[in-house]
């Protein structure tokens, strides 16, 4: 940026205060010169009023310049914002900087020149009306960082102090490198996938914590109130008036702290909606039912395509499919792999089952290329006493021409018999890997030690997660009929996977029946992202363990998208609801005070794995706790304490003009011994003087606290 206007005030304590209106658009520096700026009020920063544990106090410069031709500013309010921005330095070094506010724009309408303007500049409004972007784990500081640099400030000039953070990894008071704090970006995104502003995003990581960014001394500074009232450095406010008042801060009745973990048993669920699929596709093949296929009336139409954007990326040929049902099947969606029509020949992609998997396998080793990747989702370290992973595929391998309507003469009723005399048991290739955030693979899942045997005991021996990458054939999801598995089949028509089994013909535990579909896996070892790839193709056989020809007879393979979930360790649904913390501050107050926090840790509590606003230390663990003034806690209850330190009992509040306070530190008065904080302030720099409204506080102190029971 280069400078367009320039100004310099001498204040009446002959401090000298230059500013510079800076922009990169193209074509400003035509418009530069020295402004001229009236002497009374020329140049006001005022800090708004803010609670103790608002997190963020942002402030703001207007200047009052005086236009000498008719509407020389009004083109700075048809810029883009963050493209103008200035800068106040206070005796040569940089004191305050911020971006113009084009939502603020006021001049006279009769006058043709010399008339006042007011241009209001703010350090961090600008957050409001930017959307957060990011993707991965963060650190905290690393998303403090980016916020303050998309805010437009001069970043060059300003340095961001967090040595104020009197948490600790431990019960002590040394400050803890927020950069060894995490959070999922995926945190900052609702259900439907729309972002936070950047402001919610920093108060959503600094408001669980007790912390304070605000702009002074040509720095961004995070307050703390237990250091500002015990180490920080003080100054004792100069007053300039009479106008000094004496008050009292608010106190309260109680306090809640609800945090909401966003913690989704659903990892990955690609089901799509009919209606988001090949939208103003050509109408596709029309499948008759009926007992005459010559006369039968319309079944249901198929068509068939390429679509981006749908959370899965098809491979090697796989299409997404749309069936509109008329009078067979239902509406529905999801991925083809082949289908053949009346005749002989394929309609879209030949199987080749019998090419791509070995008839026998050996040594688990196999050949399948996949068809279906899901995107990665983020999975903690969880506990597997409490929790494991649940894996799930809808599969439509049929040998009937309308694989909706029954068997019957001229509906393959013959090759359906066969399908249940020789496909007893069935097996779709899988891959289940967990990446590193730099797409590294920790580990994999194998559960071919179960197939290969003879039958169903999952132990460490056959089956869990094994580090590096695997090959095709270390996983199957496998498709049986558990009541029957000599004369039905696992396939004809819509099909979930069940709890793999390897040849086995006797009487399966109870648990396999009672846990229903799905595959059940132990959760990953470590924290990482979580990916699922689907091979073509199938491999089968009847219940004398013989493979037989059905792929030269199946008409239809089909998939529906796959879902992995969280579940109980029983295999019972499972959700993860709000944690609410809440005590009494002072029984004798009226008001309660109601924070919402995104952001928080666990303690001992049974979060699911993948809740997305866990704090994660460097190992990408969960934080359970947090040290701070000798107390070791979840933070959502540190933060109870510093608010029962500070509304649990009555504080002193000052106000009046003061002698214009340059710094920040904690300020003391001539009359009190106690610590003060800043909770608004209105600087006029051309006097040098300040109007504040001051507020004693106090160090954390977490003796007394009544809790209450949740």
């Amino acid at each position: 940026m280069q400078t367009i206007y320039s100004a310099r005030i001498r204040s009446e304590r002959e401090t000298v205060w230059d500013i510079h209106v800076k922009s990169s658009l193209a074509g400003a520096l035509d418009k530069r010169r020295d402004v001229a700026l009236l002497r009374e009020g020329a140049a006001v920063i005022e800090w708004g009023e803010v609670g103790k544990l608002d997190p963020v106090a942002g402030s703001s410069l207007t200047l009052t310049l005086l236009s000498e031709s008719d509407r020389e500013f009004l083109w700075l309010w048809q810029v883009e914002v963050g493209t103008v921005r200035c800068d106040v330095y206070r005796n040569g070094s940089l004191y305050w900087s911020g971006v113009l506010d084009t939502e603020l724009y006021e001049e006279p309408y009769t006058w043709v020149s010399d008339y006042e303007v007011a241009v209001t500049f703010s350090d961090l409004a600008v957050l409001d009306r930017l959307k957060w972007s990011g993707e991965g784990l963060w650190s905290v500081r690393g998303i403090i960082d980016h916020c303050i640099s998309e805010s437009g400030v001069n970043v060059s000039g300003l340095q961001l102090q967090h040595s104020l953070c009197s948490y600790s990894s431990g019960s002590g008071d040394s400050p803890i490198d927020l950069s060894t704090l995490h959070v999922n970006a995926a945190n900052f995104y609702d259900e439907d996938g729309e972002a936070m502003t950047l402001r919610e995003v920093l108060e959503a990581v600094l408001q669980p914590l007790a912390l304070r960014i605000t702009q002074k001394a040509g720095r961004l500074w995070l307050q703390d109130l237990h250091t500002l009232a015990t180490t920080v450095p003080t100054q004792q406010v100069e007053w300039l008036a009479d106008d000094g008042v004496l008050g009292v801060d608010k106190v309260y009745n109680n306090m809640k702290v609800t945090f909401s973990p966003y913690g989704d048993a659903k990892l990955i669920d690609g089901n799509v909606d009919h209606d988001d699929v090949l939208k103003g596709h050509s109408s596709g093949t029309m499948i008759k039912t009926g007992n005459n296929w010559a006369e039968a009336a319309d079944g249901f139409s198929i068509c068939y395509g390429d679509q981006d954007g749908l959370g899965l990326t098809l491979q090697n040929g796989a299409k997404w499919y749309r069936i509109d049902s008329v009078w067979s099947g239902s509406d529905e969606a999801g991925i083809l792999w082949a289908y053949r029509g009346g005749s002989s020949a394929y309609s879209y992609n030949q199987l080749h089952c019998n090419d791509s998997m070995p008839r026998a396998m050996q040594n688990g080793q196999c050949v399948a290329v996949p068809i279906i990747t899901s995107g990665r989702v983020w999975v903690g370290q969880g506990n597997n006493i409490y929790h494991q992973l649940k894996v799930t595929l809808s599969v439509l391998a049929d040998v009937r021409y309308n694989p909706f309507e029954s068997e019957a003469n001229e509906n393959e009723e013959g090759n359906w018999q066969r399908l249940k005399d020789w496909v007893n048991f069935a097996y779709v290739p899988v891959m289940l890997r967990l990446r590193d955030a730099n797409g590294n693979v920790l580990y994999h899942y194998e559960n071919n030690g179960v197939q290969e045997g003879n039958g169903w005991e999952h132990t460490a021996q056959n089956s869990g997660w094994v580090a590096g990458d695997g090959t095709w054939g270390c996983m199957w999801l496998c498709y049986y009929d558990q009541e029957d598995r000599k004369s039905a089949s696992g396939l004809g028509g819509w099909k979930k996977n069940r709890p793999i089994i390897g040849y086995y013909r006797g009487g399966l535990p109870k648990r396999f029946t009672a846990m229903g579909e799905g595959e059940y896996i132990k959760l990953p070892p470590v924290a990482g992202w979580l990916e699922l790839e689907v091979g073509r193709g199938l491999y089968q056989f009847d219940y004398k363990r013989e493979e037989k020809d059905i792929y030269s007879r199946l008409r239809w393979l089909m998939y529906k998208a796959p879902t992995i979930e969280i579940v109980k360790a029983d295999g019972t649904k499972t959700e993860q609801n709000d944690v609410e913390d809440s005590a009494w501050l002072l029984r004798a107050a009226q008001e309660t005070l109601e924070i919402d926090t995104s952001v928080g840790t666990t303690g001992t509590r049974r979060f699911l794995p993948n809740c997305k606003g866990v704090l994660l230390d460097s190992n990408a663990s969960p934080v359970r706790t947090l040290g701070r003034a000798g107390v070791n806690d979840r933070v959502e209850r540190l933060l109870i304490g510093t608010a029962y330190s500070q509304y649990g009992s009555r504080h002193q509040t000052l106000g009046g003009s003061v002698r214009l306070l340059h710094e920040m530190r904690a300020l003391t008065d001539a009359t009190s011994a106690g610590r003060y904080m800043v909770l608004s302030e209105v600087q006029t720099l051309v006097e040098d003087k300040s109007e504040v409204l001051l507020c004693e506080v106090s160090e954390d102190n977490y003796e007394g606290i009544e809790w209450e029971t949740n």
